[in-house]
């Protein structure tokens, strides 16, 4: 059921912040002890350039063997101060994490590296948690200074990990590409350069820390909204997504050039503000999340502007952001499409950049659209590029490639709640921290799945109000667990599995093409995990009911895959794919008529029979040739003749029989083996997140009578293509090896093979001549493009899984 959609905008804020004295030491005569000194890292091989589509790393953590208690505290006035040391060889910079124990109150820290005379401080606050992070410092050493009003025991604080920085933001080094565009420069634009001069000051760079206290940047955007000078920072899903990292958080603020054309030096105006972040909201979905810094923005920062409106094709953006965590920089562009992406259930803004582009550092940076009042609203968050052409995606010499947003406009709803101070009564928590005060309950909802003697479901449950997002919470207690998940009902639902932290495993939007359902089945080791329920349309409404499942695999093995003679190697140049779906196999046999020229039967149906064999009519056909335009189904003709039956002794050996004009073969088959083989099995779920694409593919019912089989073990595929000749005899063409070329990207050499005759004994070999090249480029795991040559004639075809029965095969 739909609600009535709600546009809502905001307006641009400055801070009414006073610029704070400097900070001093508390006890600055009192020596500090080296409490930590660790050797330089071990000398890494050269790291991999980092792709736009994910954080920018920047520190290595070095967690320590054993924790390092504060210990020592010496009576100041007004308290007791702790002095220390953390040294790591050869640090750009450093970082601490500090583990509480049990504490009288609240810490003030004070840091300092060597060679700066800018001391930093932030809070420790129990309340916020039991994990926190030292700002960042210059320099292989940390001196640390740490107050507190009532002495503190031996153990209530710690030193955990020490995270040795490989580069310095301090210091503009040109990182970012030759093509991007300092926020000193002119644009060109006026308007755009008088907008620009605030909204880079809402414009915030990120560090924080993974688990294994790794750190990270990225862009964030200070945003304006009615609890201010809330200090509220929207940024990507990707870059923080669980409570843990947001705590870790350090933003650097006014990081900009000293000058249009001076790209190396000290950013003069940079602020640095520690002490981590709430993590208020966030959802993979959309890739979005909204935090609240633990201290105010400092003085000078403007809260943004924000609209969440649709973005309509055709309007001109700015993108403001960190490439390579450099200075800021300036892109601009326009939205020319929405795009569908992968595991993400919700379409995207596609951005063409005309002056500048986003790189590695610019996850979580704000999309900005004019409003008529000459300021930048904030309406989207960047996600990534496309990597259409290349891997490296966009880049200055390749501007053919989108920039991705998400759309502000279906994040605002979720999050409004949080931004006006207003929670909203539901009927289920929204969030994973808020479970954090829900007890277990063992005996109801929170039996585990795989002890249960029926589904767990939770009926009549409701998308209350627009971007009402429901979080469940399930358990499994044994490993390799096959958990089905979906929704039942009229809403048009999206649905996000998440490990305990709140990490999305996987997403979903329809389960399959003729439900709007949310379904998804995925194999869990033993853990607490959630699932999280909105609705497609941001501003809709409705009923649904959950159902969680363990009964999801049928008990017999899943068949799907290249089978040939046993042993592996004895009859090379002959072959049979096998798919299979719910009871039915579908099978196409690849061999030599009795001239040697390319012979392929099909068995169209092979029912499961009581013994559990598989049994159905082989066919032969006739049709268009392979490059006819248009294709007429209509010349696709099929003749029984015979029968095949196939028979399993185990999941990887079988008895292959099959009559073909009067003339029975049996043959003893084995799965062929080239690659690291996946496992194949049966899903209802959605597979456009798949990265195995092993199955038979075909254009569709437009295109009936010809297809691909496709084999994929680890990069490598094998395919075989059945189609026809220039006169319309059947014939198929082997992909034998098909190395992966980039993302969902595969190609090789096309050869055509002559052999003996199908049923020649013994076997001789086969001759086979390369007539050209062919080429899989998948968009989804369940679409893509082959593009093949054949002496020198080129075809290109849109392909899609082929579906017969259920459930289907996924294999990974």
């Amino acid at each position: 059921m739909a609600g009535a959609q709600s546009l809502t905008r905001m307006p641009s804020r400055a801070t009414e912040a006073a610029v704070p004295a400097p900070v001093t030491w508390r006890a600055p005569l009192l020596p500090a002890r080296d409490l930590i000194s660790l050797p330089p890292l071990p000398q890494q091989k050269a790291a991999p350039a980092q792709s736009a589509n994910a954080p920018l790393q920047v520190a290595t953590g070095r967690p320590l063997v054993k924790a390092a208690p504060i210990a020592q505290w010496t009576r100041v006035p007004g308290g007791y101060v702790a002095r220390l040391r953390v040294s790591s060889e050869g640090a750009e910079g450093l970082r601490l994490r500090i583990e509480l124990g049990t504490v009288p109150g609240a810490f003030e820290l004070r840091a300092q590296g060597p060679a700066s005379s800018v001391i930093e401080a932030m809070t420790i606050d129990p309340l916020l948690g039991n994990t926190h992070w030292t700002p960042w410092t210059e320099g292989s050493t940390q001196t640390l200074e740490i107050f507190s009003r009532v002495e503190p025991s031996a153990s209530a604080l710690a030193i955990t990990n020490v995270s040795h920085f490989t580069d310095s933001p301090l210091t503009a080094k040109a990182a970012a590409s030759e093509c991007t565009i300092s926020t000193q420069c002119t644009t060109g634009d006026a308007t755009i350069d008088a907008a620009m001069a605030t909204r880079k000051k809402s414009v915030v760079k990120m560090v924080f820390a993974h688990d294994s206290g790794g750190q990270f940047l990225c862009t964030g955007t200070l945003v304006n909204t009615p609890l201010f000078p809330a200090p509220f920072l929207l940024t990507a899903n990707h870059c923080i997504g669980t409570v843990t990292a947001a705590a870790s958080l350090s933003t650097w603020w006014f990081y900009e050039s000293p000058a249009c054309d001076l790209v190396t030096g000290n950013a003069p105006g940079l602020v640095q503000v520690g002490g981590g972040a709430q993590l208020v909201f966030t959802n993979f979905n959309v890739d979005s999340t909204l935090l609240r810094m633990n201290n105010p923005a400092p003085a000078g920062a403007v809260f943004s502007s924000w609209d969440s409106s649709r973005i309509a094709k055709g309007s001109p953006i700015v993108s403001l952001s960190h490439p390579h965590g450099d200075t800021s920089r300036v892109a601009l562009g326009s939205v020319v499409n929405e795009f569908r992406v992968d595991q993400w259930p919700y379409d995207m803004y596609a951005v063409t950049f005309t002056k500048g582009i986003p790189e590695a550092g610019s996850s979580g940076s704000g999309l900005f659209v004019m409003n008529d009042t000459g300021t930048l609203d904030l309406a989207g968050i960047f996600t990534g590029v496309t990597t259409d052409n290349s891997a490296d995606g966009l880049s200055c010499t390749d501007l053919n490639e989108y920039g991705l947003y998400d759309r502000f406009e279906v994040f605002e709803p979720e999050i409004d709640q949080y931004i006006n101070g207003a929670p909203i009564t539901d009927d289920a928590p929204n969030r994973v921290q808020d479970y954090a005060g829900i007890a277990l309950d063992p005996a109801g909802n929170d039996m585990p799945l795989n002890l249960r003697t029926s589904d767990l479901v939770y009926a009549n449950k409701r998308i209350d109000y627009a971007g009402d997002i429901d979080v469940y919470r399930f358990i499994v207690s044994a490993n390799a667990t096959p958990v089905h998940i979906y929704t039942t009902g009229t809403s048009d639902t999206v649905g996000t599995l998440m490990d305990p932290a709140g990490t999305e495993i996987a997403a979903s939007d329809d389960e399959n093409s003729s439900s709007t359902n949310m379904g998804m089945t995925h194999t869990l080791d033993a853990g607490t995990y959630y699932v999280g329920v909105g609705h497609w349309d941001p501003h809709a409404t409705g009923a649904y009911s959950l159902v969680l499942s363990t009964a999801t695999t049928p008990a017999q093995p899943n068949y799907t895959d290249l089978w040939w003679n046993s042993p592996a190697g004895s009859e090379s140049g002959w072959g049979i794919n096998i798919n299979h779906q719910g009871d039915i196999l579908f099978a196409t046999l690849f061999t030599y008529d009795s001239t040697g020229a390319p012979l392929w039967l099909v068995l169209a149906r092979g029912d499961k029979q009581p013994d559990g064999s598989y049994t159905g009519a082989i066919y032969t056909t006739t049709g268009p040739a392979f490059n006819a335009v248009p294709w007429n189904t209509s010349n696709v003709v099929a003749t029984q003749v015979g029968t095949m039956t196939l028979r399993f002794a185990g999941n990887s050996t079988g008895t292959l029989t099959y009559t073909y004009n009067g003339i029975t073969v049996t043959k003893q088959i084995i799965r062929e083996v080239f690659g690291t083989q996946p496992t194949c099995t049966f899903t209802t779920g959605d597979r456009s997140t798949a990265t195995n694409y092993q199955d038979l593919w075909w254009f569709g019912a437009a295109e009936s009578g010809w297809g691909v089989n496709v084999t994929q073990q680890g990069d490598v595929l094998f395919a075989t293509l059945f189609d026809y000749d220039a006169n319309g005899h059947a014939t198929w063409f082997v992909l034998a090896h098909a190395d992966k070329t980039g993302p969902g990207t595969y190609s090789g050499d096309l050869f055509t093979t002559t052999g003996p005759v199908f049923n020649a004994s013994p076997w001789t070999p086969i001759v086979a001549t390369k007539v050209g090249t062919m080429t899989f480029a998948f968009s989804s795991g369940n679409a893509g493009t082959l593009t093949y040559t054949v002496n020198g004639i080129l075809v290109t075809k849109s392909i899609q899984r082929e579906t017969f029965s259920s459930p289907t095969t996924q294999c990974q």
